[in-house]
């Protein structure tokens, strides 16, 4: 199942929720001491990392296809050739400037403009004009490096338009059910979300979960930061309380833009990926998807036991289905701190919050010229 948000510029604004809307028309909160004066900016550093960021699901993107949408602060087309190779190039033609995802067309294995079809492959060279002659040199397209994983299309952003410096798993999904997926627009930054896993303290306040345990310290591995956690968690379906349950997890980030978590309640049966995917559109907003897949181990127990009766296609998409009810209602807990919170430093840590600090050195390799703090 997938409930994916329409792009904001496809819907009137009055229409919109307001964290879908411009920054300037939200009004201003008061700001705690050492926050910035206004709304803009809130974060002391670039609005867009450096990484891999989630531009959609593969299955919306069928070979033939173009969709016109923001990411990191610019207008782009993605774009699927008759290959099916996807790629992702400015909305501005080169030539004069038109927008290539309004009226714009995929032929073949290349990008046409609207306005003179000139053809730009996902390189974007220019490699076609109508006019019988060879196409400019300086008609060059601005593109970004493309990876699809899982059903789930990435685009690479370097600040200074170097090459990838990392590259994404691939999450062992056979034999699981899923993805579900679900999108936000919200009013924050992708280093504010990621932060969440880090940020043990959160876990009993927000999420109201109990007995909240490291079960391996924090690890930094050049752009990929681990952790592993385990805690307990109430269990409800239907209003009818079942108790508490034990999870744990281990959770990979790579980048600010990809944090994955592999998830195992053993009192019940299930294990569960889920991947938390925030993606820079424009300045202050952020798109975040996350995904999840589930799979029954060798028996459902504890209060899932009575599933095992159902034949398993219908017993599967049913877990998977309220396991994603109860992610979605995870992450929604922290969507109203994220869009309200300011970024303080240095911060005034406790003992008790987790490894923020580390968290926070490390991102500073995703910024051009700020380098991995140590």
């Amino acid at each position: 199942m997938s409930a994916e948000s329409l792009p904001a510029d496809s819907l009137p604004a009055d229409s919109l929720p307001a964290h879908s809307l411009p920054a300037a028309s939200l009004p201003a909160a008061p700001r705690p001491a050492g926050a910035p004066d206004s709304l803009q900016p809130r974060f002391p550093f670039p609005h867009a990392p450096r990484g891999w960021f989630c531009l959609g699901l593969s299955a919306d993107l069928a070979p033939g296809q173009l969709v016109s949408r923001a990411f990191v602060g610019e207008e782009v087309v993605l774009w699927r050739g008759e290959d099916g190779v996807a790629a992702l190039t400015t909305a501005w033609c080169p030539h004069i400037g038109a927008h290539l995802g309004r009226g714009g067309a995929v032929v073949g294995g290349r990008l046409r403009c609207p306005f003179h079809h000139f053809e730009f492959d996902a390189a974007g060279a220019c490699v076609h004009t109508p006019y019988g002659h060879e196409p400019p040199r300086a008609a060059r397209a601005r593109t970004w490096p493309v990876a699809e994983r899982n059903g789930l299309i990435f685009a690479w952003h370097g600040p200074a338009g170097e090459p990838p410096g990392f590259e994404l798993p691939t999450l062992p999904t056979e034999g699981f059910t899923g993805p579900e997926t679900w999108t936000w627009t919200l009013r924050t930054h992708p280093q504010e979300i990621s932060e969440n896993s880090v940020d043990i303290g959160h876990f009993s306040v927000v999420h109201r979960y109990s007995d909240v345990a490291e079960r391996a310290p924090l690890v930094v591995d050049g752009a990929v930061l681990r952790i592993a956690y385990g805690f307990r968690r109430a269990v409800e379906i239907g209003g009818m309380k079942l108790g508490h349950i034990r999870t744990d997890f281990t959770g990979e980030v790579h980048g600010l833009g990809y944090s994955s978590v592999n998830s195992v309640v053993n009192e019940v049966g299930i294990r569960s990926l889920h991947l938390v995917l925030p993606t820079p559109v424009q300045p202050g907003f952020t798109e975040l998807r996350i995904c999840l897949w589930t799979r029954v181990e060798d028996r459902l127990k504890g209060p899932a036991a009575p599933l095992m009766a159902l034949p398993a296609s219908l017993r599967d998409p049913l877990i998977s289905w309220f396991a994603f009810q109860g992610y979605r209602h995870d992450v929604a807990q922290d969507i109203e701190i994220w869009e309200n919170k300011a970024y303080l430093h240095p911060p005034a840590l406790a003992r008790g919050d987790g490894p923020l600090g580390r968290y926070r050195s490390w991102c500073r390799q995703f910024y051009e010229g700020m380098g991995a703090a140590g």
